[in-house]
């Protein structure tokens, strides 16, 4: 079991050229509890709190501020991480700027920090820490553009999409890559498959549920890959997720190498978007 192991959350067989502008991630400020639903001979217990706000100041630029705290009950031992990234990513999916910290038990583990573009279906990375480095890989979507490209082929009625995917990792000559499964959700536009919110904010505002009511949803099922993916065809990380119209996501399902966290939605605030021409 590896406790360290946590996604960049922050998701290619073929370039996928920038999405029009016509498609909007929602700005909004939302938190997830998870629990364990497996695991390994030596975990006891593990429970996840991620806190996601993606916001947009300006009409050329996603900002997203990202934490993702574990506790992982051993026998003999508990660890907590903490991963904590913050992005910028550009409307027109070109450009991302990215600064990840790890910490585990509160002292410091890797901080990954650096720049990213895409032109000419070539996506170029330079890091700036943990050590200075260019590379140059085949053209690759940005996490905010991933999630558009996922919006925008679900509306059209595809049911899968692979892309090539950068979404600040240290280890850019991997080459990750995702194959998302696409399913509509039965009854989505009217509510969650007909079930009630599973949090209700304290100041008694609209819960989670309200907010998204009403909109088109789809189960994603997806996988990632890359250059030590087993031989058999596994991928290194799977995650399923109830994505909404506006880029807000519920019921997740986090599967890592030796343990798998579930949970949803324990807050949502939905911010305005800017008046964009």
């Amino acid at each position: 079991m590896r406790a360290t192991s946590l996604p960049l959350l922050i998701s290619f067989v073929g370039a996928i050229p920038a999405i029009a502008p016509a498609q909007e991630l929602v700005p909004h400020r939302a938190s997830y509890d998870l629990s364990m639903r497996e695991g390994d001979g030596d975990l006891i217990d593990a429970q996840g709190r991620i806190a996601v706000e993606l916001r947009r100041k300006t009409c050329e630029f996603y900002e997203l501020d990202y934490r993702f705290v574990a506790r992982f009950q051993q026998e003999q031992e508990l660890i907590v991480t903490d991963q904590q990234t913050r992005s910028t990513e550009s409307v027109d999916g070109e450009r991302f700027e990215f600064e990840t910290k790890t910490f585990i038990d509160a002292s410091p583990e890797t901080a990954v920090i650096g720049t990213a573009s895409t032109r000419d279906d070539v996506t170029r990375v330079a890091l700036t820490a943990p050590k200075p480095r260019t590379v140059e890989v085949p053209g690759s979507l940005f996490p905010m553009q991933h999630t558009i490209a996922l919006i925008e082929k679900a509306k059209a009625g595809a049911r899968i999409l692979e892309t090539r995917l950068y979404d600040g990792d240290e280890e850019v000559e991997k080459l990750l890559t995702s194959t998302a499964v696409i399913a509509p959700v039965p009854g989505s536009g009217t509510g969650r498959d007909g079930k009630v919110a599973k949090a209700t904010p304290s100041n008694g505002g609209a819960s989670p549920f309200d907010q998204l009511a009403g909109l088109a949803a789809w189960r994603i099922s997806e996988s990632f890959y890359n250059s030590d993916s087993d031989p058999d065809g596994l991928p290194i990380f799977q995650t399923a997720y109830t994505l909404y119209e506006n880029g807000v996501s519920d019921d997740l399902v986090l599967t890592f190498d030796g343990y798998t966290l579930a949970g949803g939605l324990a807050s949502l605030d939905v911010f305005q978007m800017p008046d964009c021409p």
